[in-house]
């Protein structure tokens, strides 16, 4: 049987845009319905590689490097950050883009941005698929998950620095690390450390966790949660989390569906990722 001929990548246009006071790289690519996608605390907007090309036939994809972030420049003075910030960053780089209202894609604390851009600026969004957010914010006993991780960082900080606290980090989130023979992905990887700090210091219990939800979605939300765990601990926490992200659906007046894979579909098994969020954005 022969295999079809890979689509011709979308023409990538990337940028810096000034947005809510602070300078956001964004890279856009296709054309038709706006779809933003945001990143959680492991990535950027390279996160979405291998799956934007792909949804770039549907839609006008943009990523973006949060604040802060990769090669988006770290605003003088900036020592702190919150959920509505990030939002506001959100919105108002699809207002100077012109791309708003679009359809929106989060995942992990990206899912929990997404969220607050649904309530806190629902003229900018069409529909919301929010992927997994952070068992951080959700899970009943958060503030003993919460600490567990925060001492499991300070002891790989301690040993190594910011750049080993995140590298435990992703370990722990998605299981150990596969040798990447693509430069991309090293290079990609590279930044996400470097920017370690911030998740660490500014974002972590912060950005992961949505304490302030009032009201309810304007427009089709969905909250999806994997069928299976990314390591053990994940795994056998599973039933709690989909019982925690069916009651925050409930409250968000969005519906709660499963997606394939684990925490990182769109790289685990990004054609089978791109065939799901288009039916659930259909």
């Amino acid at each position: 049987m022969n295999t079809p001929p890979a689509p011709p990548a979308a023409a990538l246009r990337s940028g810096l845009c000034q947005a809510n006071g602070t300078t956001l790289h964004y890279e856009l690519r296709g054309d038709g319905p706006s779809l933003l996608l945001i990143a959680g605390a492991s990535g950027d907007a390279s996160a979405f590689d291998a799956v934007a090309d792909a949804l770039a036939s549907d839609f006008t994809v943009v990523a973006y490097d949060r604040r802060g972030r990769s090669r988006s420049p770290r605003p003088p003075g900036w020592t702190r950050t919150s959920l509505d910030e990030q939002a506001d960053d959100a919105a108002a780089l699809l207002r100077a883009l012109d791309l708003a209202p679009a359809h929106v894609f989060g995942t992990s604390s990206g899912a929990t941005i997404g969220l607050n851009l649904v309530l806190r600026h629902p003229g900018t969004v069409r529909s919301a698929v929010l992927h997994e957010p952070p068992k951080i914010g959700v899970l009943p006993d958060r503030d003993r998950f919460l600490a567990a991780l925060r001492a499991r960082m300070d002891t790989a900080r301690a040993a190594g620095g910011h750049r080993a606290a995140m590298a435990d980090f992703l370990g722990w989130l998605t299981g150990p690390e596969q040798a990447d023979t693509d430069p991309g992905a090293r290079a990609a990887r590279e930044r996400v450390l470097d920017h370690a700090d911030v998740w660490l210091d500014l974002e972590l219990g912060v950005v992961d966790r949505y304490d302030a939800l009032n009201g309810t979605a304007r427009m089709p939300v969905t909250i999806a949660v994997g069928s299976e765990g990314a390591t053990a601990l994940h795994q056998e926490r599973l039933d709690d989390y989909r019982a925690a992200l069916q009651a925050l659906a409930l409250r968000a007046g969005a519906r709660l569906c499963p997606m394939a894979g684990a925490h990182v579909p769109y790289r685990s098994d990004p054609q089978r990722f791109v065939r799901e969020l288009r039916a659930l954005l259909a």
